[in-house]
């Protein structure tokens, strides 16, 4: 059976000091993002889920410690609360400066049917966490930390952090599971140490993906996946397809994740044998995303290299969207 999340000792005690009037009370007038230029119209600031004000979202990242992590990558930064529908909160991390966001999560509450489950657990309520990105926008990427699919700017190293403190506000907010859809392969590696697929086929098929890259960097599988470069047996394109994945809080919700069904599907589709499509990568690989100078001897194996080279045809396919994708790769 999937494990609920496992918290730290200083988050368990952290939570437990944090009261509901620490998290509520609000001392300043309402704030919105119309300034910054992420939002159109006005937005009345609120208590999002009924729960939160901004000033008590500042207590609990003061009090997780997550305010002084940001602060040490990317210096001073302002929080702000969009709830134009206190149960669709957005919240954004500001960095001043770069006069940027760096920390951009757009949260909302959800019935269990939204992923998929029927039945007991249809009503089930879930933290559905619609896009979430982190980014650091004075970093440039390099060869120790390529580009993924997605990203515009190298993530925060602040994942596995984030990840922790929404399954709190999830046990906060009485939701018995946090749920969304990754965009990429990239942000499904991500999500995987505490995030399983609704369905056991597409967990059997991400599976055989990660099993295929065996070896090789992350970021480069990713790109092999995102380019139609994986090849089932019959020289088919294995691709990754955009499903529901969830963490469960509750029992019920863990028990519908063990089921002989899911199982079997997910072992099926495990089975499967992939191959990498060599030439493939190396014609569609895109390079001016790459950091300057030579790659490591590793990814030269693979994809070749020469700086002369014309650029790819799918160099246009492969630049990042105006806006971040939603649940675009964290790190």
């Amino acid at each position: 059976m999937p494990r609920t999340p496992e918290f730290s000792s200083h988050a368990r005690r952290t939570y437990s000091r944090l009261s509901s009037l620490d998290l509520s009370a609000s001392g300043g007038e309402s704030l919105s993002l119309d300034d910054l230029g992420l939002e159109s119209g006005g937005d009345r600031v609120g208590l999002a889920f009924g729960t939160y004000s901004r000033e008590g979202l500042e207590r609990a990242l003061q009090a997780y410690g997550f305010a002084q992590r940001v602060e040490e990558r990317v210096g001073p930064f302002e929080l702000r609360l969009s709830c134009q529908d206190p149960f669709q909160p957005r919240l954004t991390v500001l960095s001043r400066r770069y006069h940027s966001p760096v920390v951009d999560l757009s949260l909302r509450q959800a019935p269990g049917s939204e992923v998929g489950f029927t039945r007991a657990v249809a009503e089930a309520p879930l933290l559905y966490v619609d896009s979430l990105l982190l980014q650091h926008p004075g970093r440039p990427f390099d060869w120790s930390r390529p580009p993924l699919p997605g990203q515009l700017h190298p993530g925060l190293s602040l994942s596995r952090d984030i990840l922790e403190l929404l399954h709190l506000m999830a046990r906060r907010i009485g939701a018995e599971g946090v749920a969304l859809m990754p965009a990429t392969f990239a942000a499904a590696c991500v999500y995987e140490r505490c995030f399983s697929f609704v369905d056991g086929a597409a967990q059997g098929r991400f599976s055989a993906l990660r099993r295929a890259g065996r070896g090789w960097p992350r970021w480069l599988l990713a790109w092999a996946v995102e380019l139609g470069c994986m090849r089932d047996a019959e020289g088919q394109p294995a691709l990754f397809t955009p499903t529901p994945m969830i963490s469960p809080l509750s029992r019920r919700l863990a028990r519908r994740l063990d089921t002989r069904g899911w199982h079997r599907a997910r072992r099926f589709h495990a089975q499967q044998v992939l191959s990498l499509d060599e030439e493939a990568l190396q014609a569609r690989f895109p390079w001016a995303r790459m950091p300057p100078g030579p790659p490591p001897e590793r990814v030269v194996e693979v994809l070749g290299y020469d700086p002369l080279a014309p650029a790819s045809p799918y160099q246009d396919a492969c630049e990042p969207a105006a806006a971040p994708p939603r649940t675009a790769a964290t790190s």
